[in-house]
């Protein structure tokens, strides 16, 4: 009997021990699983762009191009599509950068290109190269006009980054991150798509 009574109770034991273990290695994982996010500001004039995705008054550059961007961050639009640079302010903080603008009409998409500042999720200050792909009227995807999403080009360490590469958000027609994760340019489409990590 007593002998029965100690095997069980080894029993409980262990499975206990597997219990917080197995606990451990699962947080452990999701932890691991979550991607860097810097947090980039999407300003009133993104909105503009996507309602009205032409140059301004003082852009300069003004031609026909097939490309906006740099390295990973290149998007190929769907056919010569106006480009310009500006000096605009897409974030609200008061600063206009200056920004390489491609608006692609067949798909429905105006490209921002730019380094800007932006915010980690711990808070910490970041600056990088960043795109953003922003849906204007008559969109082949069928998204809300000023709807979108950003990929900004992280370095190691950057934001709790475990290695380069880009990240980023999808954004809603106000401007709120829906979805974040891992960043890529989707050359099929012209959208920067975002694996969210599970």
């Amino acid at each position: 009997m007593k002998e029965s009574i100690r095997i069980a109770g080894l029993v409980v034991v262990f499975c206990w021990l597997i219990a917080v273990v197995g606990g451990s290695r699962l947080l452990a994982s999701q932890q691991s699983a979550q991607q860097p996010a810097p947090k980039v500001k999407v300003g009133t004039a993104v909105g503009t762009k996507a309602n009205s995705p032409a140059p301004s008054a003082n852009a300069q550059n003004k031609s026909h191009k097939t490309s906006v961007g740099n390295g990973k961050l290149t998007v190929k639009a769907s056919q010569p599509s106006s480009f310009w640079t500006e000096q605009i302010d897409l974030e609200d903080d008061g600063t206009a950068e200056s920004t390489d603008f491609l608006y692609d009409a067949n798909r429905g998409i105006v490209y921002a290109y730019r380094e800007d500042d932006f915010t980690c999720q711990d808070g910490q200050p970041g600056r990088a190269k960043m795109i953003e792909a922003v849906y204007t009227s008559g969109n082949k995807a069928g998204k809300p006009v000023g709807s979108g999403s950003y990929a900004v080009s992280l370095n190691e360490g950057q934001c709790g980054a475990k290695a380069a590469g880009e990240y980023g958000c999808r954004f809603d027609a106000n401007g709120n991150p829906t979805e974040c994760g891992l960043a890529t340019v989707n050359y099929a489409t012209g959208e920067v798509d975002i694996a969210v990590a599970q």
